[in-house]
């Protein structure tokens, strides 16, 4: 997805619920950080939008008109995938830490998660995608390591801790010596706990 296509998104989302501001909390955030997001972001199709009004029929909405095998896709090739607050999993403290998304006049569109907290929202996904997509955030040097683990460490407080160490497993296999040191010397200090 191009940041173009990311904009007529969230125009299209605007259109269906104008009171509402989007909050991108996918791979679609590495927009706001580079104009040159890696290709496992400029290939896929979908935005995931966190829908924080609370309104479950505004997410269905948003699904049924703009989301996956919808008319909108078929004709643009791409698609927003609206959640709730329940399926995503985000660092505690991720609200304030939410950053403007502006269009080319100045005018604020949408929010985006910080590119860590999106990292760390991967992480607990666990997906095989995720790890490439965070492989490739510490490749281009998008998020520095000593903040993911930071963030991590949000998460170890937070219900969903019991995959943690799992899954910062998984990742230290895939990534460079140096990260891959760093995290499993987390990890480490997660287990003696």
């Amino acid at each position: 997805m191009q940041k173009s296509d990311l904009f007529e998104l969230i125009s299209a989302i605007k259109a269906l619920s104008p009171d509402e501001i989007p909050v991108i909390v996918g791979s679609q955030a590495v927009h706001l950080i580079t104009s040159f997001p890696p290709e496992i972001v400029r290939q896929s199709i979908e935005c995931d939008f966190l829908i924080v009004g609370g309104k479950s029929e505004t997410r269905a909405e948003i699904n049924k008109k703009l989301g996956v095998f919808s008319q909108f896709q078929i004709e643009h090739g791409f698609y927003a995938d609206a959640l709730g607050l329940a399926t995503v999993i985000l660092p505690t403290g991720w609200k304030e830490r939410l950053q403007n998304l502006e269009d080319e006049d100045g005018k604020l569109i949408a929010k985006v998660a910080e590119i860590h907290d999106v990292a760390v929202s991967k992480l607990i996904a666990g997906r095989a995608k995720d790890f490439v997509f965070l492989k490739e955030l510490f490749l281009h040097k998008y998020i520095s390591i000593g903040t993911f683990i930071e963030r991590a460490a949000l998460v170890n407080e937070m219900s969903q801790s019991e995959v943690l160490v799992s899954r910062l497993e998984n990742l230290a296999r895939v990534l460079p010596k140096i990260e891959s040191s760093a995290i499993k010397n987390f990890v480490a200090k997660l287990k003696s706990k």
